[in-house]
């Protein structure tokens, strides 16, 4: 490298910072130095879920939640996703050109009752937000405190092919569950939900599950799938799911499963893949422990001993759980499957250790995994791939940008999520601008330098909800001569 370039590429990695870190606002605290991927912030919430399934559309919920605020509490709220899918709901699902192929059975809804709360074993007195969408504990809890929550629920699953939900393939259970609100600045982040992109936040928590259900369901789940014995009629099936950013479970009567061993530093991940129509099973399989050990190269170790694949109708490409990924049933192309399959994978990375604000900063995951994604196939031989995903990206961008002046479409790369009008402005700037912007990183900074900011990234920010500006000073370190 030339002198000129050397200055060029650090006059460019500089103005890169400094849009980030001016973007994030305020800088949150400064993640760990340590040089080993660190453990959790413990205590973690640790989730004690019994689901009873009657193998329609409902599910009884029993939930004890145990967990030690940092600071102390005048009430505790936590989300009620599921109400996003009850009639008349202030914060629909979908959006309305969406509704026929979300709703394959005509109008359905759904959601959640909560039918009691007790905390530390006493009775307490709760109330839920107007919109449906958060409970309200009315109880105090002081800072370092142990507090139990137990919480009983009648969930209803309305028949639709999305993220909550009985689809065409499975019972889809995600996001199911009261979850905790996020805690910043002293206040509880009560965000509503979304239609567009993954309108959720969270620490990371631990999952205890036991799922009990018809004999002919078997579970796909974040995880660790522990025993699963049949009681009668029923399956009883027991989950353990620790130090992930959240819970998923997916149920069908249908599910074949191809298993294989990834490679991850010094561990061995157990990749299943649960299916129930892909003609190529063993080389789905196969692309996912491939992912799987060429980002543990490339930015540090997967961390778990599992990782859970799986085909469902879930009303997009791909959605990423905690040790989890599922790929949509409805993904025909097989190069768009097999692009969606390691992008949800790179999603453990960019979602699930290192978290982000997916709701005031969209694009600090989505871009970064759209681009590991596309980096992959140009690191296993794959160039062609890669520079298809960078043409794609940038005619898709144009698309919008081309747009009159009039429809008013705005391309700034830090937006909320609130601010997208459609799921076509989402991708266009979530998407395809935040890959663009990695791919321009990487040109300017070679393989090389990029792999060891974003591995400094992953190491020094897992387990945490890392702010734009954390990004930008990985990056910065990384310019340093």
């Amino acid at each position: 490298m030339t002198a000129e370039r050397s200055s060029l590429r650090r006059c460019f990695l500089a103005a890169v910072c400094l849009l980030l870190i001016a973007a994030a606002g305020a800088m949150l605290a400064a993640c760990s130095d340590a040089s080993s991927l660190p453990s959790p912030d413990l205590p973690v919430p640790v989730y004690d879920l019994d689901l009873n399934y009657d193998g329609e559309r409902t599910v009884a919920l029993s939930e004890e939640l145990v967990f030690t605020p940092s600071e102390a509490l005048a009430d505790i709220r936590l989300h009620l996703y599921p109400n996003a899918f009850s009639e008349g709901s202030a914060t629909p699902p979908c959006a309305e050109e969406e509704r026929d192929a979300v709703f394959y059975n005509g109008e359905s809804f759904g959601g959640i009752a909560v039918l009691s709360v007790e905390k530390d074993g006493k009775t307490a007195d709760f109330d839920i937000s107007e919109d449906g969408g958060i409970l309200i504990v009315n109880c105090v809890a002081s800072a370092g405190e142990t507090v139990r929550l137990r919480i009983e629920s009648e969930i209803t699953l309305p028949e639709c092919n999305a993220r909550f939900g009985v689809s065409e393939s499975a019972v889809n259970l995600t996001a199911f569950y009261p979850s905790l609100c996020f805690r910043q600045d002293g206040a509880w982040r009560t965000d509503a939900y979304s239609p567009f992109g993954d309108p959720f936040l969270s620490d990371i928590s631990s999952f205890y599950v036991t799922v009990t259900a018809p004999e002919r369901f078997t579970a796909a789940a974040s995880g660790g799938i522990l025993s699963s014995t049949l009681l009668g009629e029923r399956r009883v099936t027991k989950i353990s799911a620790e130090n992930v950013r959240d819970f998923a479970l997916f149920l069908s009567p249908d599910f074949k499963k191809v298993s294989a061993f990834a490679d991850a530093g010094d561990g061995r991940v157990a990749v299943d893949y649960r299916y129930f129509d892909d003609p190529d099973p063993s080389g789905t399989v196969r692309l996912a422990v491939s992912a799987i050990e060429t980002f543990s190269e490339l930015f540090g170790a997967y961390p778990y001993p599992s990782f859970t694949l799986v085909q469902t109708h879930i009303g997009a490409a791909g959605m990423e759980y905690g040790a989890l990924a599922a790929v949509g049933a409805d993904v025909r192309d097989r190069e768009t499957f097999r692009f969606t399959v390691v992008h949800e994978t790179a999603h453990q990375w960019w979602f699930g250790v290192v978290g982000s604000d997916q709701i005031l900063h969209p694009w600090q995951d989505e871009g970064l995994t759209e681009f590991s994604a596309a980096w992959y196939f140009l690191l296993t031989g794959d160039a062609a791939a890669y520079d298809a995903a960078v043409s794609d990206a940038r005619a898709y961008l144009a698309r919008y940008t081309s747009l009159p002046a009039e429809i008013g479409f705005d391309d700034t790369l830090d937006r909320p999520l609130s601010s997208f009008l459609t799921a076509g402005e989402y991708t266009a700037v979530a998407y395809c601008k935040g890959m663009l912007f990695f791919h321009a990183l990487r040109v300017s900074m070679g393989d090389a330098a990029l792999s060891e900011a974003l591995a400094d990234y992953y190491t020094s920010c897992a387990f945490t909800v890392a702010s734009p500006a954390d990004l930008a000073l990985a990056l910065q370190g990384s310019s340093t001569p």
